[in-house]
């Protein structure tokens, strides 16, 4: 995400600031202070509640512009300034009155923490529910109570700081979701839990004494041992509240994940060549990789999309945010495969581009004639970039909030630029002059300009119609006589993704933005 700004975007953050300040006294000094990943459960309730939302123009631009102009916060790291703003949103959203609007106040101004991120399936349990109040929020009107619901059951209780449920046994694995339930805004999730055959403990410990029997068997590269001790790692009661692929592991998912994986890789099969949403690290050209990929049922060859999130996100932003995973479900309509790794790099080496089609093609029967690019904010200055300096490995890139104008002589890949009305990072006047600017040259550039919209929730928006632009592309001609790749003309590098080591296996992420 781009950090230009204008003189009056300034002044109108400065007035909504101060209308924050004002607004968000008095509040809790002694709970601990909001996280990236108190931020990222703030966003992603908007975002989902967003995208359910009828397409009223009104609506689509008043929510745009409450939620862009919550970067600066984003970025000066003022998450309570951030989360009281999206707070006064969501409610507002809702259509709700001055008391349903503390209700909100009380919502994102505390985090829901269990006693316990799993439990095993067959043994009786208590949890306790707690509410933290988080530094310097408004404190709210607290819920009503809480509500577990576990094995078709609701068991309620009245609301106190702390809550105890006493779950019976069930012989049933998957989850236990715990509601706050509020008098005007309704049931809404706040937390949950696993339920699984086996104590996390002990589960990670067989996992990872499986994949080194098979790495001292050579049955896995290392690329696929890191990202399997990576995955094992997350089945642990500690959340690493910085990253993302930790605050939503799926206890249950992981679990099936790894067995079928695993599986593969006994019966000398490579562990990550099915169908499915994985995370994963790719090795590439000396630099580890931590991306999100989803390839559809069938036996291929797909067309691959390579999505480059905006700054601040990461590789699951495309899958969890962005419209509440549109490109994801999108993949699964239309039939592409989609891989989300960090943007970072490319922008470094554009030659990450050539090995890392490569690695992906390793797994995934890929359609090399049918490799696009797809990007927000930084990532589509990326996507537009390597569209210049890569022509011949995709049909096309599609550049959203955000666009490069690369003057480098030759031909260059079709762009599709989709800029918002009010963005007021990538302004509609100042990007369009660039891009008419690399049309003069002759470069295969069209623009829209999307009514009421703006620089992040657009992206959810567009995104059905920027796949239709990139299936619509012609397939390109592949000469056989030379190389998929480009020789590696870098040494390996330090990325600000880094892949965990054997010791430290914990998976990349940021904040969801």
């Amino acid at each position: 995400m781009a950090l230009t700004t204008r003189s009056c975007w300034f002044a109108r953050l400065l007035v909504s600031g101060l209308a924050v300040l004002a607004w968000s006294f008095p509040a809790s000094a002694f709970g601990p202070p909001p996280d990236k990943g108190d931020l990222a459960d703030g966003y992603q309730r908007i975002d989902q509640l967003v995208a359910r939302l009828p397409n009223d123009p009104a609506l689509r631009e008043r929510a745009n512009r409450c939620f862009d102009g919550l970067t600066n916060d984003f970025f000066a790291g003022r998450y309570d300034s951030a989360l009281a703003e999206l707070a006064r949103l969501h409610g507002e959203l809702l259509k709700l009155n001055e008391d349903g609007q503390e209700e909100q106040q009380f919502l994102f101004g505390h985090r829901f923490v269990l006693s316990k991120r799993a439990i095993v399936s067959g043994v009786p349990t208590t949890i306790s529910l707690e509410s933290l109040e988080l530094e310097r929020m408004q404190l709210g009107t607290p819920p009503l109570g809480f509500v577990a619901v576990y094995d078709g059951q609701r068991i309620e209780r009245p609301y106190d700081e702390v809550v105890e449920f006493e779950l019976p046994a069930s012989s049933q694995t998957g989850h236990i979701e715990f509601y706050a339930r509020f008098r005007l805004s309704g049931d809404v999730l706040v937390a949950r839990t696993a339920v699984l055959p086996d104590g996390l403990d002990a589960l990670r410990t067989r996992y990872d004494g499986r994949i080194r029997e098979l790495a001292k068997r050579d049955a896995l590269d290392e690329a696929e041992k890191i990202s399997l001790l990576a995955r094992s790692a997350l089945l642990t009661e500690t959340i690493d509240r910085t990253r993302t692929t930790s605050l939503l592991a799926h206890f249950p998912e992981i679990i099936e994940d790894l067995d079928v994986e695993l599986a593969r890789a006994e019966r000398g099969e490579r562990p990550f060549a099915g169908a499915g949403d994985v995370w994963r690290i790719y090795r590439v050209l000396g630099t580890d990789l931590p991306v999100r990929q989803f390839v559809p049922e069938g036996v291929g060859p797909f067309p691959l999309i390579i999505a480059f999130h905006g700054a601040g996100g990461d590789e699951n932003i495309f899958f969890d945010g962005y419209g509440n995973g549109a490109l994801k479900r999108a993949a699964s309509g239309e039939g592409f495969a989609v891989v989300c790794p960090p943007t970072v790099p490319f922008g470094v080496s554009p030659n990450l581009l050539d090995a890392f089609i490569d690695a992906v093609a390793r797994d995934v029967p890929i359609d090399r004639r049918r490799v696009a690019l797809v990007g927000h904010s930084l990532g589509a200055v990326t996507a537009s970039r390597l569209a210049v300096m890569k022509p011949g490995l995709i049909t096309g890139a599609v550049c959203i909030a955000g666009f490069a104008d690369l003057v480098r002589g030759g031909e260059a890949a079709p762009r599709m630029v989709y800029l918002a009305e009010f963005d007021p990072l990538f302004p509609r006047e100042s990007t369009s002059a660039t891009v008419e600017s690399a049309r003069r040259r002759g470069e295969p550039v069209e623009l829209e300009v999307i009514p009421h919209e703006g620089h992040t929730l657009v992206v959810g928006k567009i995104i059905p119609q920027a796949i239709r632009w990139i299936l619509a592309r012609a397939p390109r001609t592949i000469d056989a006589a030379k190389p998929t790749a480009s020789a590696p003309r870098i040494n390996p590098m330090k990325t600000d993704s880094p892949a965990p080591s054997e010791s430290d296996a914990r998976p990349s992420s940021g904040p969801t933005k």
